[in-house]
């Protein structure tokens, strides 16, 4: 299946052959007002007189020059490993798995001996959400079902995708937490849960990047609990060492910084954009612009 940027996507020679092809894990996903950023630049391509296909299984004939992987799964399955040999140019095609534990430096086991805060998180990406999503919503069949689980067991998303939990001690940790391989515990990155909190977001696509210095008042750094975000300092080696690590071209990595050094917390391969920010904040407007102008160069070769 496939859909253009908007409708006036164009045809050339006879054939559905576009500038740029997009891979993304699920139309439906993509079109579900997700707030993705790259529904905002995909637009501008065309305008710039480019085309795009948005597709949800890999394409066998007419590719296009490039290729963009858009899947919002921690873990890329395996029909799309291929993206970057069959494309002359890709990006996030090397990018091929977020799992925390290709990044985290923060890990304990049971037996350690941490005397602070710890976080005992999901290993996949936002909670699992996105898995859950990709799962339900496949097929007539799945999404019955989903409806089904939903109305016979309304704790059944929460228990597939639990919330992220801080604790003052790791004496406090649920046994249960230690046995689920879906979970794991991390010393939480500061010695105190003192408030406020700051993080750091460092956003990329290709060479165009903006690094963020954003306060919190809520110790698990929620989007309706910030004070306020502007423009940070030089992006730590740290950071930029996990970027290359997971092999990001177009991501965001979000960090703290403890005792000089870039603390990496959470990696994102299909970076969300709040419109509302966008309005607030002039520095995000002119990375969007940034953003769109790196990947018109990078489509064009």
């Amino acid at each position: 299946m496939s859909t253009s940027a908007n409708s006036g996507a164009a045809m050339r020679a006879g054939l559905d052959v576009a500038d740029l092809d997009v891979y993304v894990e699920s139309l439906g996903n993509f079109r579900s007002g997700e707030e993705y950023s790259i529904q905002s630049l995909l637009p501008r391509l065309e305008q710039a007189g480019m085309t795009v296909r948005v597709l949800d299984r890999p394409a066998r004939e007419h590719l296009a020059p490039a290729a963009l992987l858009h899947i919002d799964l921690t873990d890329v399955p395996r029909l799309y490993h291929d993206i970057a040999r069959r494309y002359a140019r890709s990006i996030n095609g090397h990018a091929l798995s977020i799992h925390r534990q290709l990044y985290s430096s923060l890990r304990i086991g049971a037996g350690d001996g941490h005397s602070g805060p710890v976080i005992v998180k999901t290993v996949l990406n936002s909670r699992g959400r996105p898995e859950l999503r990709w799962r339900q919503y496949r097929n007539g069949w799945t999404r019955a079902m989903h409806f089904v689980r939903k109305t016979a067991d309304p704790g059944y998303k929460e228990r597939l995708c639990p919330r992220y939990r801080v604790y003052d001690t790791l004496a406090q940790v649920p046994p249960e937490a230690w046995g689920d391989d879906r979970l794991m515990v991390e010393k939480f990155a500061f010695d105190s849960l003192d408030l406020p909190i700051v993080k750091h977001r460092y956003m990329f696509l290709l060479g165009a990047e903006v690094n963020m210095r954003q306060t919190y008042n809520d110790v698990l750094c929620k989007g309706s609990e910030i004070i306020s975000n502007e423009v940070g300092g030089a992006v730590p080696p740290e950071v930029r060492a996990v970027r290359e690590r997971l092999r990001l071209d177009f991501g965001a990595i979000d960090y703290f910084i403890v005792d000089g050094k870039g603390i990496v917390v959470d990696a994102n391969k299909t970076v969300g954009s709040n419109p509302e920010w966008l309005k607030k904040n002039r520095f995000r407007q002119e990375f969007n612009d940034r953003m769109v102008e790196a990947l018109i160069e990078f489509v064009r070769g």
